[in-house]
């Protein structure tokens, strides 16, 4: 039985469209939530609200590029006079601009870069901003931010991605501290490796596999994974957890190697019976 967490909660994602998102957005509705899920690819959302209506969940589309700052205004504006509040943002989005940004640092071109920060970055300031307009006239509010290891760890050849979200996790710091007077709080998740589970037979399966076995639980994270850690962020119960990052990883973190470049043997369960 759903516990209804989120009962009543009006709750606007960005990026609903797949993987993360998508799995915020439905478990969000699980939970009792009003979801608003937002994404660029409209045949997207048809898929994520045809899937919700089929566990008896109302989701409502909101096609916008989350980098049109006009656009974003429009529809946070539109839920919280439609709905009468908004209680939840979650900035999930990443456009990634394909105009140089990826590659060696050496190859980094100015466009991809200044445009990657300003449908990014510089998107996240503004849809926040004006969501928490709203939140801090009614006195509570809570705004998830979803980063990615990248901000501690870097990713070979995508510079601008991992300063992105190493400047996210400032930004929610920062962001949190400003809006605790209003009783605004604000957080972030730090997943790993996060993806759908591939159909049998097919390459991503074994991509899995070996992401998985770097990895002390012995698995990569799925979206319910960040899911419920969003849920958790979003609950009523977490009013005094502002200002956090919140690790998803299975551990790969807080390893200093992974198991196959250990200097000892690394015992396995069937190693060792109990």
């Amino acid at each position: 039985m759903e516990k209804m967490i989120l009962k009543d909660k009006i709750a606007l994602v960005t990026g609903a469209g797949r993987n993360v998102g998508r799995g915020i957005a439905l478990r969000f509705a699980r939970e009792g939530a009003r979801v608003v899920a937002n994404d660029v690819d409209g045949g997207a959302l048809d898929r994520l609200q045809a899937d919700g209506r089929a566990e008896g969940l109302a989701v409502s589309p909101a096609v916008a590029d989350v980098g049109d700052a006009d656009a974003m205004g429009e529809i946070i504006d539109r839920v919280a006079a439609e709905r009468g509040s908004l209680d939840v943002l979650v900035n999930n989005a990443v456009i990634h601009v394909n105009l140089g940004e990826r590659g060696p640092f050496l190859k980094v071109t100015d466009q991809g870069w200044r445009e990657f920060m300003r449908r990014n970055l510089n998107a996240m300031f503004l849809n926040t901003q004006r969501a928490a307009r709203i939140m801090a006239r009614q006195r509570r509010g809570c705004i998830i931010n979803i980063s990615s290891n990248g901000a501690l760890l870097a990713h070979r050849q995508r510079i601008a991605y991992d300063t992105m979200k190493g400047a996210l996790e400032s930004f929610t710091r920062a962001v949190a501290i400003d809006l605790a007077p209003w009783r605004v709080r604000v957080n972030a998740i730090r997943p790993i490796a996060v993806s759908d589970i591939p159909a049998e037979g097919t390459e991503a399966v074994e991509r899995d596999r070996r992401l998985g076995a770097m990895i002390p639980l012995g698995r990569i994270a799925r979206p319910a994974d960040v899911a419920w850690a969003a849920v958790f962020l979003a609950a009523d119960d977490a009013e005094f957890i502002t200002g956090q990052v919140i690790n998803v990883d299975g551990g790969m973190l807080v390893q200093s190697r992974p198991p196959q470049l250990e200097l000892e043997p690394v015992i396995r369960p069937e190693d060792l019976p109990l």
